[in-house]
C-alpha cells in the first residue's frame, strides 16, 4: 500500500493565533503564556514577547487572544512555543496533547501529478486512520521502533498544525543475529 502526500494550504499564523480562546498563566519569570481551550492545546501555545527590539513574534505585531472569560488579551510581538517550554516556566504539563498524522514507509519517491511534484510513500508499514492526540514526538518514537524492529531504515512523515516533516530512520538498536 502507498500514501500520497496531499499538498497543504497557507495559513495566516496570526489568524490562527486569534480565531482560538485561550487561558492564561503567568510564568516563573515573569512572562504571559496563553494555551488553547481545545483537545489539543499544545498546538496553539503563545508567549508574551522580549522587551528588546531584536527579539520580536509576529514581525512586532499586536495580536488580540481571547481568553475564557471573554475577555481580549492584546500581547506586543508573541512568540508561538512549545509545550516543553509551557511545562518548564509553569509546571502546566500538555506535553501528551498535540496532534499529528503519521505514515512509516519503505521507500519513498517524488512523483509527478497534475498540480506538480508531491511524495509518495512506497510500502507503507504503518498509518494513522486519523489525526491522533499524544506527543509530538510521536511519529518519530513509531518509526525508530519500526526500523529497529525490521533492522532497515524507514522513512516517517509526520504531519501536524504547524506543517509536516519527512526523514529517515535508521536502526538504533542492532540485532547481532542478523
Amino acid at each position: 500500500m502507498d500514501y500520497i502526500i496531499k499538498g497543504q494550504p497557507m495559513i495566516c499564523s496570526s489568524h490562527e493565533a486569534e480565531k482560538r480562546r485561550y487561558r492564561k498563566i503567568v510564568g516563573k519569570y515573569g512572562h504571559i503564556y496563553l494555551y488553547a481551550i481545545q483537545p489539543n492545546p499544545a498546538d496553539n501555545i503563545y508567549v508574551s514577547g522580549s522587551s528588546d527590539d531584536i527579539s520580536k513574534g509576529f514581525g512586532g505585531r499586536t495580536l488580540s487572544f481571547t481568553l475564557e472569560d471573554g475577555t481580549i488579551e492584546k500581547l506586543n510581538a508573541p512568540w508561538h512555543t512549545n509545550s516543553g517550554d509551557l511545562f518548564n516556566h509553569t509546571g502546566i504539563d500538555l506535553r501528551g496533547k498535540h496532534l499529528t498524522f503519521v505514515v512509516v514507509s519503505k521507500e519513498r519517491k517524488t512523483i509527478q501529478t497534475e498540480r506538480g511534484y508531491t511524495t509518495k510513500m512506497v510500502d507503507v508499514l504503518y498509518e494513522d486512520d486519523t489525526p491522533i492526540i499524544g506527543k509530538f514526538e510521536r511519529g518519530e518514537i513509531i518509526a525508530q521502533k519500526i526500523a529497529d524492529e525490521l533492522q532497515q531504515a524507514v522513512y516517517c512523515y509526520i504531519e501536524s498544525q504547524g506543517g509536516s516533516s519527512n526523514g529517515l530512520r535508521e536502526p538504533k538498536i542492532k540485532d547481532s543475529s542478523k
